[in-house]
């Protein structure tokens, strides 16, 4: 399996706007010769660091911002500032694969996690699946989450009550938020104000006795809320 897409089938734009991001300058020269020669894929920036992609993304509408991490640090404040805006929707990409390094980016509001050594129809599959208000995970993550989610079943008993505290309202909420949307993206979706959102996230987290959004997520596809599709499942 190639990774995790999680996709609310949305239409999908018919040209997907794409700012490739990163520092190494072959790396982001090959990114932007494999995307621009993909069907319905238009490269319409290239930046150096993440900076000057936020700046490119704040001009040029882009639909997906391909975002290459650091080797040493963290974009996470970026990755967060992106996700604020809803200017684009941030596909992250990694050398190698650290877990922290991926729930941070996550939290911070990435849409998607992907290793640079996938195979160029792996990236393509990503970038479309990040278009459409969806999420990717590179396999070697959901293999983590799995192994996170294989609990005793007096364990997964535990969480299936705690979701049912929720009111039918913040479990859709909760639907969204483990479908990668952030909060401005799941006020538009559900009529709501961003701050109502911020309340009904706060509510599922005490609920599920949770500390972040992350493990929120977590016990949403452990208990069966949100399903786990194989790749490209969602297309089909």
């Amino acid at each position: 399996m190639p990774g995790y897409e999680g996709s609310l089938k949305l239409a999908a734009p018919a040209t997907i706007r794409v700012v490739v991001a990163d520092d190494e300058p072959l790396i982001r020269a090959g990114l932007t010769a494999l995307l621009s020669a993909g069907a319905g894929l238009d490269v319409v920036a290239e930046a150096r660091s993440g900076r000057d992609a936020v700046g490119a993304a704040a001009g040029l509408d882009p639909d997906v911002l391909i975002l290459g991490l650091p080797a040493e640090g963290d974009a996470n404040d970026l990755i967060a500032e992106v996700a604020a805006s809803g200017r684009a929707r941030v596909l992250a990409l990694a050398a190698g694969y650290a877990a922290p390094t991926v729930w941070a980016a996550l939290r911070a509001g990435a849409a998607g996690f992907l290793l640079k050594s996938r195979p160029p129809e792996v990236l393509l599959a990503a970038v479309r699946a990040v278009a459409l208000a969806g999420v990717w995970l590179d396999d070697v993550f959901v293999n983590d989450m799995l192994g996170e989610m294989a609990v005793r079943p007096g364990d997964r008993a535990t969480s299936s009550v705690l979701v049912r505290r929720l009111t039918p309202r913040e479990r859709e909420v909760l639907v969204l938020l483990a479908n990668g949307l952030g909060n401005g993206e799941i006020a538009e979706r559900l009529f709501l104000s961003d701050g109502t959102v911020r309340t009904h996230i706060g509510h599922i987290l005490m609920k599920l006795e949770c500390r972040d959004r992350t493990r929120a997520v977590v016990i949403a596809y452990r208990t069966g809320l949100v399903g786990l599709l194989p790749s490209g499942a969602a297309h089909r």
